[in-house]
């Protein structure tokens, strides 16, 4: 009887050590990192937005990018959900809405605004890019992986790339279904938006230009601060939009393409250039305009076919006299006037930051300029080979805004992390171009440019001083039995203290760039009269 007793005593102890190594067992795996991860998935649902990714500021820094949000409706099957459905989706819409929620459990879409129901949940979401993003030709655009294309995104994608998401988590029961009463877990990335890069671009002045632009066609602005080379504003026509960039790869009129850091014809607007290396070399003339000249036996045309009569250089800026340029570059000399050029930036391509860089100026053949009158007086009235990007150009005019010299244009300010510039791009290169005698001279006979006679009349502000030059540029090219031209505006103001320097181009035009300089000065005049917050 003791023996029965004992065996049952042995296999109770046997149970017991089992009972026990079981138990240490199932603590052992519910402590797993792994296991205690795929238990904690089954309690949660998490819901991601899209990718975060770093922004491009402005030179105050203002967002350019992540600039605005956008409001996420996660909507969960709830009777409450189902029937508000109605009040916020076309009629059309909520079967694919149910079906999603059917299928997935929830349906994720944008609200224009964040609603109470019970059952939909909102979240405002940074919105990365969009249709409202400014300066969209510069900043460029990422694909489906969060990766820079084209423009700034494409050239410091290493900064502002990040696998980050923004996310929403919700506590569910063993079915999968929303528990009622958690409070959902959201993980917005704003750390990453907090870094990226600073431009030298200003917010302000760049929604003034692209406003002041919805007038070309197709063409650009440019606007540099005078003093420093840092360019303010950029702009180019015609605009595409990111959410149809289908429809722009496909346009004639090439809206991806960047026309301000292109090569065009210039015409007169390179005049100054000429006026300049004349000063410089002394050169003092009188011509008497009858509407054409004869340069090497060849009969070269003033547009004022009536002739100008007898003028100096001051009025053959102010009206642009053909006749005379033809005849004063032959007394300056080509080789004067290419070196005056070429300190200015004609020749060459302009790096404005990593990955953007200016088409390469041409200024047409050395030896040709050289040796034929002919060649040299197309050159005087910025004809015949020479091409010229509306960066390069700006080149010239802030060099007379800046008593004869400019700073190299540039885009980037440097490196921003945790909402502060923090590696910084060192001063642009300062380039001296003529005299500050030669400047002087330049900026008064150009103010006299927008005078009632000028031909840049109509590029006098209202608001401020300026001044300026016109220029329309045959390009050859001859489209439905017309020639093509290209108009110009080169100026800056206040007169007295310039401040900005301006370029616009409007392509296959012969007008129209006065009013848009001017519209811009005064625009950013007002700005500036406005009392800082």
């Amino acid at each position: 009887m003791s023996s029965f007793y004992k065996r049952v005593a042995v296999c109770y102890l046997l149970v017991v050590v089992l009972l026990f190594v079981c138990v240490a067992r199932v603590a052992v795996v519910a402590t797993t990192p792994k296991y205690s991860q795929a238990a904690e998935s089954e309690r949660s649902r998490k819901i991601t937005f899209g990718y975060r990714r770093g922004t491009i500021f402005d030179c105050n820094m203002e967002r350019l990018t992540n600039d605005r949000t956008k409001t996420m409706a996660v909507i969960f099957n709830t009777p409450q959900a189902v029937a508000a459905l109605y009040n916020y989706f076309p009629v059309d819409e909520i079967p694919l809405i149910t079906e999603e929620i059917r299928k997935n459990g929830f349906a994720l879409r944008e609200l224009s605004r964040s609603v109470g129901t019970e059952g939909i949940y909102c979240f405002e979401v940074t919105v990365n890019l969009d249709d409202h993003t400014l300066a969209k030709h510069l900043i460029g655009y990422t694909d489906d992986e969060n990766k820079g294309v084209c423009g700034l995104q494409l050239a410091y994608n290493d900064i502002l790339y990040s696998d980050k998401t923004s996310s929403v988590t919700f506590t569910v029961d063993g079915r999968g279904q929303l528990l009622e009463g958690e409070a959902p877990k959201t993980d917005s990335g704003y750390s990453v938006e907090n870094s990226g890069i600073m431009l030298t671009l200003d917010k302000d002045v760049q929604r003034i230009a692209e406003q002041k632009a919805l007038g070309i066609s197709r063409g650009a602005i440019v606007i540099t601060e005078v003093k420093s080379g840092k360019i303010r504003a950029m702009v180019s026509r015609p605009d595409f939009l990111l959410s149809n960039l289908g429809e722009a790869l496909g346009d004639p009129d090439l809206p991806l393409f960047n026309r301000a850091l292109s090569t065009y014809n210039v015409g007169s607007v390179f005049k100054p250039c000429v006026a300049a290396a004349g000063i410089e070399a002394g050169v003092a003339q009188q011509t008497d305009c009858l509407g054409y000249t004869n340069v090497d036996g060849l009969s070269f045309a003033c547009h004022k076919t009536s002739g100008h009569g007898l003028l100096g250089l001051s009025d053959a800026l102010k009206f642009s006299c053909n006749s005379y340029f033809y005849t004063y570059v032959q007394a300056v000399g080509g080789g004067r006037v290419l070196d005056m050029a070429r300190k200015a930036g004609f020749e060459g391509a302009i790096s404005l930051a990593e990955g953007i860089v200016c088409g390469k100026g041409n200024l047409g053949d050395e030896q040709t300029l050289l040796s034929s009158k002919r060649a040299l007086a197309n050159l005087s009235i910025g004809q015949g080979s020479m091409l010229l990007s509306p960066v390069a150009l700006t080149n010239l005019y802030m060099a007379i805004a800046g008593d004869g010299s400019y700073r190299t244009p540039t885009l980037i300010e440097g490196r921003v992390k945790g909402g502060k510039l923090a590696e910084a791009e060192p001063a642009a290169a300062r380039v001296d171009v003529m005299s500050k005698y030669t400047a002087d001279m330049l900026k008064t006979m150009l103010s006299t440019v927008l005078e009632d006679e000028g031909t840049g009349h109509s590029g006098r502000p209202t608001l401020t001083t300026a001044a300026g030059k016109t220029g329309t540029a045959q390009t050859g090219i001859v489209k439905d039995g017309k020639k093509v031209t290209n108009s110009w505006f080169c100026g800056f103001f206040p007169l007295e203290d310039p401040k900005y320097a301006v370029t616009v181009l409007s392509e296959n035009s012969s007008s129209g760039c006065g009013k848009v300089f001017a519209d811009i000065a005064d625009a950013i005049t007002l700005l500036e009269m406005k009392p800082s917050e």
